[in-house]
């Protein structure tokens, strides 16, 4: 009993988490919301195979919406998706170690997805007091009380040249203690380090959001490995 509870184990079926060869594990099954939660779920479907939100002048949200992957807390991990987004002012993310709040509001690391602006690639603190973590082109370390030291390693308008975030666009979040990577299409965006005491996470949930404003975002492909 003891040797197939092991072999059980190691193949991730204890946690009901089918591993492919690489470790990762479908955290979205291409048809239905299973595995995901919402306060309100008239904002989010299951369009063109992709997780979807959405708000229609008709039908704006009175403040963000969040939907939750209901797979636990997060540690560190490689988590690899593909979006695209529509909308004039149009933002998502995902949100990663982050916390669940009153009304649903998600609070925490946010890869951040934007039409506009300098946001797109950046590590943003959703509603905490950081605001932007590391834009585009930007290695950060912050040390145990606070203070930020930012190394440019690229151009930020070089870094989404041809990106079309319209069109599915591959985004890669690597978490590994409290070194955090961002990836765009193969291409690091942002990297943080973060290291303080009061305000650094090293685990929480997944989840990603819509704004009131008329938008529409989607995700597939949805792939993580706990490392």
């Amino acid at each position: 009993m003891k040797t197939i509870c092991a072999i059980l184990l190691l193949a991730g079926c204890a946690s009901g988490e089918r591993q492919d060869a690489e470790g990762f594990v479908e955290l979205f099954d291409g048809k239905s919301l299973d595995g995901w939660s919402a306060p309100d779920l008239s904002y989010w479907s299951v369009q063109d195979g992709a997780i979807t939100g959405e708000a229609t002048p008709k039908h704006l949200p009175p403040y963000n919406q969040f939907i939750v992957w209901q797979g636990g807390k997060v540690r560190d991990f490689d988590l690899r998706f593909k979006f695209r987004i529509t909308g004039a002012k149009a933002n998502s993310g995902m949100q990663f170690r982050s916390t669940v709040k009153e009304k649903g509001l998600v609070w925490g690391y946010q890869a951040d997805i934007a039409l506009n602006g300098p946001y797109l690639g950046g590590i943003w603190d959703e509603y905490g007091p950081r605001k932007s973590l590391a834009a585009r082109g930007e290695s950060v370390v912050i040390d145990e009380a606070g203070k930020r030291t930012v190394t440019r390693f690229a151009d930020p308008a070089d870094l989404v040249k041809g990106v079309n975030i319209g069109d599915w666009t591959d985004y890669r979040i690597l978490a590994q203690g409290n070194h955090i990577l961002l990836e765009l299409n193969g291409r690091k965006v942002s990297e943080l380090v973060d290291g303080d005491k009061e305000h650094a996470a090293l685990e929480g949930v997944l989840a990603m959001p819509i704004i009131p404003e008329p938008m529409k975002v989607q995700y597939k492909d949805l792939r993580l490995k706990r490392l």
